[in-house]
This record gives C-alpha cells, structure tokens and sequence, in this order.
C-alpha cells in the first residue's frame, strides 16, 4: 500500500495551479492582493464592452481570448436571470456532471466562494452537459440542492460544453474558467485550485499576460506528456523501447525543468529496459527536487519494490528516502514504511526497526495501516535472526 510513482505536484507544469490528489479531474470521453476592490468600484471601473462570440462557433480557447457566449438550455437554481458576462463583472464558468465524483466532493468549496464573492458581483456558474431531467432530479436531491449554492444550469445541446471545454482541449471535470470584467477568459483550471486566482482577479491584481505563458506551457507539456505515454504504452507491448525514448529525450530537451518526463526515463530505464544509467537520471531528479516529499518517497520506492526492477540501486534509494524524510518532516507514515524499507534492504535491520515503529505509531487503521504493522514483525524478526527474512 504505497504512495504511486505518479502523485507528483502536476500544478508543477503551471504558474498558478495545484494539483489535489483528492479532488483530481474525472476525465470526459500566491501573494494575496493588495487591496480588496468593492462591488460598487469594479462596476464603476472602465471596461471595454466584450465582444461576445456564439458558443457554437468552433474556435480554440485559451487565457486572454474573448470568452464565448453561454448557450444554456435552462438555469435551475441560482442567479436565474443570467444570460451573458457584464462589463466589469467577474463570472466563473464551472462544468461539471452528476456522476463525476470531484465534481461533487468540489461543490461545498464553489458555494462559499459564490458566498464570499456575491456581494462583489460574482457569478459562479455550474453547468452540466447531461440531459435536463437528470439534472433537475439530481439537484431535486436535498443533499445537493443543500451542497449547490451558486448558479446551477444545463447546457444546450453541447453547445456551452463544445465553446469551451472542447475548444480549450480540456477533458477533465471538474473544470472552471474565470472570465473577468473585459469578458475575457482569465483563467483555466480545477476549481479546487481557483482560490487565490479569482481574489486577484476580482481586485484587479491578475496578471493575465503572465498567467497565460504559463497556462499555455503547461498544455503544451501536457499534450507532449501523452504523446510519450502512448508511445511508451507501444513499445511496452513490442518491447523495443527505441522509438519511445528518442521522443521522450526529445521532450526532456525541449522541457529540462518538467520533472515528470524526468521520472518517466528514470522509471523506464531502471525498470523495463534494465539500464542502470537510468540511475543518473535519479539522482537529477533527488539533486532538483529534494524538497518535495511526495516525489522523493516515489523514486526511493519505486527503486526499492517495482517488480520491473532487477538492479536495485540501494544507496541511491536511501538517499531519495532520506530526502523524503527530511522534507516531510517525519510525520508521514507512508515515507517513514519507505525509509524503514531501505535500511532492512541495506542489512541495517534494527535502523529497520526503530523507523518502522514510528511509521507504526503515525500510521492509521486503515490497510496502508496494517500493512506497515505487519513489516515491523518482518523487520523485527531479521533483527533478531541477524538476517533477511522471508
């Protein structure tokens, strides 16, 4: 029961984003301001009027583009009069479904932002692409009539979904656009992730220019990141892993910063292609992001357990599970089952012992729980044989 190779910070790729392993996208098909801006003085600001394009116009969408006119079959709840963006005005284009998970776990989170933000003019609109009925009957429900208090509406005919998710290339919901008071698209990005972006935006500290370099990097790197996957998932099952990393060094040369295709050649190398200078490309990793736990924990683990892995570079896994330590400060009990793990494969069994009974007093009732328990006994009994157990 351990943390995967993948729970990597994949807000890494953006200038503004989080990544919240527990709120992360079902897939379909900073600084805070200065000031606080009132809703009187933005509706007084100058704003140009904005230029409201038809929602079933196919375009791409992208920060700093006019945000395309909602084409809504019918509104539910909420600001019922809503029919576009008014100058001035800050709105949040959320869409989600009823049987998407994060979507629902999010909804108690855009009801205090609607709640925060109403008196500023905010609007904070939910849409959903599926069929009205199904809609109507979910938010019928008590539960979440209760959890949705903020604008809930249906899409017509795909025409919102396809202006903006399909035009952005976002398939994951939940996913929030912020279209300001120019009616220009502000922001892209997972609710849970929206806070400290729609404050600045709302007060008129938002970098628009800024964020967009950003926001366009990252969907570059994104689209680049499932080319390589593909490519990685061919050569998995021909077993020639040629073509795949030539094209996942080709992208590590264009991104040296992403360190997810770094983690990618780390784990390929070390693993599938049993080439051991995929240790090299570790120990850049460790150098470049010692500091974040979660990533360390992933390569000391994945160098300690993954049954693809014939040649277990212990020193090097040590060194990433100390990092992971030292970062999280000795409370995880996950990082601490790693650590423990590393010293029992180095022979150091009672090191073994002494880090495993803290992972043990940290750990909870749970199966990640009573797995760390039952690798103390492990541990334990090497201790006392003077050896490596079965």
């Amino acid at each position: 029961m351990k943390i995967s190779m993948y729970i990597i910070a994949a807000a890494s790729l953006t200038l503004a984003a989080a990544a919240i392993a527990q709120h992360a996208p079902a897939i379909v098909g900073q600084e805070k301001p200065n000031r606080a801006i009132e809703g009187e003085q933005i509706a007084a600001m100058p704003q140009p009027v904005p230029v409201l394009q038809d929602a079933k116009k196919a375009r791409s969408l992208t920060i700093g583009d006019q945000a395309p006119k909602p084409n809504l079959q019918k509104i539910l709840k909420g600001n019922t009069d809503f029919e576009g963006f008014t100058p001035g005005k800050v709105t949040v284009m959320e869409f989600w479904a009823t049987w998407c998970g994060p979507c629902k776990a999010g909804m108690p989170h855009l009801s205090e932002l609607q709640k925060e933000y109403k008196d500023q003019g905010v609007d904070i609109i939910g849409v959903s692409n599926e069929k009205l009925a199904l809609v109507e009957s979910f938010i019928a429900k008590p539960q979440w009539d209760k959890k949705t208090n903020y604008t809930i509406a249906v899409d017509r005919d795909g025409a919102t979904n396809n202006a903006y998710m399909k035009a952005a290339k976002r398939s994951g919901i939940p996913c929030a656009f912020v279209v300001d008071g120019e009616g220009k698209v502000a922001w892209i990005g997972h609710p849970m992730s929206m806070d400290e972006p729609l404050k600045k935006i709302v007060a008129g500290d938002w970098d628009r220019d800024k964020f967009r370099t950003g926001y366009e990097k990252s969907q570059k790197a994104g689209r680049m990141m499932g080319d390589v996957r593909r490519a990685m998932r061919n050569a998995q099952s021909s077993k020639n892993y040629g073509p795949a990393m030539k094209m996942l060094n080709a992208a590590i040369a264009e991104m040296p910063d992403d360190a997810n295709l770094k983690m990618m050649k780390f784990e390929t190398m070390i693993g599938p292609m049993n080439d051991s200078e995929g240790y090299q490309t570790g120990w850049e990793i460790l150098k470049a992001n010692r500091d974040n736990a979660m990533m360390m924990n992933a390569i000391a683990w994945y160098t300690l357990d993954d049954a693809a892995v014939t040649d277990r570079d212990y020193e090097f896994a040590m060194a990433a599970a100390k990092a992971a330590e030292a970062a999280s400060g000795g409370t995880n009990p996950a990082i601490l089952d790693t650590l423990a793990r590393a010293y029992y494969e180095m022979g150091n069994f009672d090191m073994a012992v002494k880090v495993q009974k803290k992972a043990v007093e940290k750990a909870g009732d749970d199966a990640m729980g009573e797995s760390i328990r039952t690798q103390l006994k492990k541990y334990e009994a090497a201790a006392k044989a003077g050896r490596k157990t079965a």
